[in-house]
């Protein structure tokens, strides 16, 4: 008898268990007028009146778009199918009573690709890799957040999602919990911010999967005409993940990994590509050109990417680790989030003998400049994070990559210098990482305080100083410490290929000039016109393929008084061509650069220490 009731109890308490998660049905065979079909079963309510949102927001996206707009047909029945009232508060919430005797909530979403009609939309155009594609019997990107809702105070539920399917369909994403069958999968997620850091792309699958140390790393994609497939991406990644792997330490802090890649043949309706980062995968929206040249993006976008496994997923403060999908509260410390990782994602890939120094340090002084003209200058970096929100703040967003970037570099040159090398910004991120962890979040005015601990009192006067102040950052004072000259303004004479703006025509594979605005004195003796389009160089086939080559041979070979020749079609009436060889005779110009860099002649031992260790030579 004691047994008997102990397996009843058992039974009961599975069921109490079951009634206490989000049951989610989500129908991707049955697609209407570009809309999926949502039902839900949610958990156990005792309240009267609920709330039911969808987000305003996400982490990662610093802008509010308003999920529930995609949101449509929203009904609420009860036992016996009788409808329960709700009324719609704002664009994102759903008030809803007697929430006790909730059966079923079910509801239509749109997707966020090609939708410009909806009502709140404005301007509000979501950037396509944190948003929803649904194509019927093809391919569903799905950002999670944008597809499914909670019920307000409670958050820390289980989500099940079962999915009916098209025959074939794999579900690609960087979640472990997923029970697959023919017509139907079961995907479960411990929790909705677990949820919604969890991107899925459903489709016919093109997936390759390598093995990173400890982490089983997915590379998923979807080609549309079948340029790119998931084993190239995989092989162009293997080395940056391994040089990766080796900055942090020989081990990765997480066990699965998923790139998820949709390559559009399409302009999106952004007018722009990239990615969104998410603890144990990254989703990519990216032009679907020929696999060659998309190859140093992908290295350069999944570098960054990749890198968030580390923050905010381990380090992170407390608007982040509790995360207010409805009423959204930033953090002071974007500088951490996304400069330190835009910094790393290349420091790695010099550091892995990936590229060298020149390109990294090329890199970094192009973001300093770009951050100089670009954004306001003197606008503290905490302050900018902390209102970012705002529509007068909002525009100095990007320069978290710019910098944000080289405050990166910056403290990472500080720290070799004051530890004679022992000490950096990856010794710096493992500490903190290590300190808070995944768990545990910093009060956001408590982190200077804490990197001063872990390291020296003029790097805590730094970060006050150039981070939270409102002081330029201290470029010649930095880059003296590694030996390296540092003037606002030189001029040199050099060769030219005309200085015009250059893009890519992927119809005929040929760059083009795309403006003539800067066009120097060469240009103009050449003859050059917009919209030109490049095909021989002295007689050399530009192939895109090879372009870097011949240019640089370009370069190294010329002397003063060679002839220059350079094939171009030259676009007429129709759409026809015309075929021309201009030529000019070589000649150096002037040219003006400002923020320039040099190697000290008389390079100290002291310098060469900090150098060494930084670049990791």
């Amino acid at each position: 008898m004691k047994n008997l009731i102990l397996v009843v109890s058992c039974l009961l308490s599975g069921f109490i268990i079951a009634d206490d998660n989000y049951r989610y049905s989500i129908n991707l065979v049955k697609v209407v007028n570009d809309k999926v079909s949502v039902s839900l079963v949610p958990p156990t309510v005792t309240q009267n009146e609920i709330e039911f949102s969808f987000p305003a927001m996400v982490p990662g996206t610093y802008e509010v778009y308003n999920f529930g707009r995609f949101i449509s047909n929203f009904k609420v029945t009860g036992k016996n199918g009788v409808v329960i009232k709700v009324t719609k508060s704002d664009v994102n919430t759903y008030k809803i009573s007697p929430a006790a005797s909730i059966d079923k909530i079910t509801y239509d979403v749109d997707d966020t690709w090609d939708k410009t009609d909806l009502p709140d939309t404005k301007d509000k155009i979501v950037f396509e890799p944190g948003g929803t594609n649904f194509e019927d019997g093809k391919n569903f990107a799905m950002n999670t957040h944008s597809m499914f809702g909670f019920i307000k105070g409670m958050l820390n539920k289980n989500f099940i999602l079962e999915f009916e399917k098209p025959k074939g369909f794999y579900p690609s994403t960087g979640l472990s919990d997923i029970k697959l069958g023919d017509t139907k999968d079961v995907i479960s997620v411990f929790d909705y911010h677990d949820l919604v850091d969890s991107p899925i792309m459903y489709s016919i699958p093109d997936t390759t999967t390598i093995q990173v140390a400890n982490t089983k790393v997915l590379v998923a994609s979807y080609s549309p005409n079948k340029k790119i497939n998931s084993h190239y991406i995989a092989s162009t990644l293997k080395e940056l993940l391994n040089a990766q792997k080796d900055y942090l330490g020989g081990e990765l802090p997480v066990s699965k990994y998923a790139f998820l890649f949709y390559f559009t043949d399409k302009a999106t309706l952004s007018g722009a590509s990239g990615a969104l980062e998410h603890s144990y995968s990254s989703f990519y929206v990216l032009q679907e050109y020929d696999s060659t040249l998309l190859k140093q993006e992908v290295r350069d976008v999944s570098a960054h990417e990749f890198f968030h496994i580390v923050t905010p997923l381990n380090i992170h403060s407390k608007e982040i680790g509790d995360f207010d999908f409805s009423n959204p509260k930033m953090s002071e410390h974007l500088w951490l989030y996304e400069g330190m990782t835009e910094y790393a994602a290349h420091h790695a890939q010099t550091k892995g003998g990936i590229t060298d120094i020149d390109k990294l340090i090329g890199t970094m002084m192009q973001k300093y400049e770009n951050s100089i003209t670009g954004y306001n200058d003197t606008m503290s970096f905490t302050y900018m994070s902390k209102h970012v929100l705002e529509d007068k703040i909002h525009t100095q967003y990007a320069n978290v990559y710019e910098k944000g970037a080289v405050i990166g570099m910056c403290l990472d040159i500080l720290l070799r210098h004051y530890s004679d090398g022992k000490y950096g910004t990856q010794n710096l991120m493992k500490d903190l990482a290590t300190k808070y962890g995944k768990n545990k979040s910093f009060n956001d005015e408590d982190l200077f305080n804490d990197i001063e601990k872990f390291t020296y009192p003029q790097i805590g006067e730094f970060l006050r100083k150039y981070v939270s102040g409102t002081t330029p950052l201290p470029m010649q004072e930095v880059m003296e410490k590694i030996g390296i000259d540092f003037s606002k303004e030189s001029v040199t004479y050099e060769f030219s290929l005309g200085s015009t703006d250059l893009n890519y025509n992927e119809k005929t594979n040929r760059l083009y000039i795309a403006g003539t605005d800067d066009m120097d004195e060469f240009g103009k003796a050449l003859g050059f016109k917009k919209n030109d389009e490049l095909s021989r160089l002295n007689g050399k086939e530009l192939k895109m393929e090879e372009i870097k080559d011949i240019i640089t041979n370009y370069y190294e070979s010329l002397k003063e008084g060679d002839k220059v020749t350079i094939e171009i079609y030259r676009p007429g009436r129709k759409g026809k061509y015309k075929v021309k060889t201009l030529s000019a005779i070589a000649k150096k110009i002037k040219v003006t650069r400002k923020n320039q860099i040099a190697l000290k002649k008389d390079i100290t031992e002291k310098q060469k220490q900090t150098l060494r260790a930084w670049v990791g030579v």
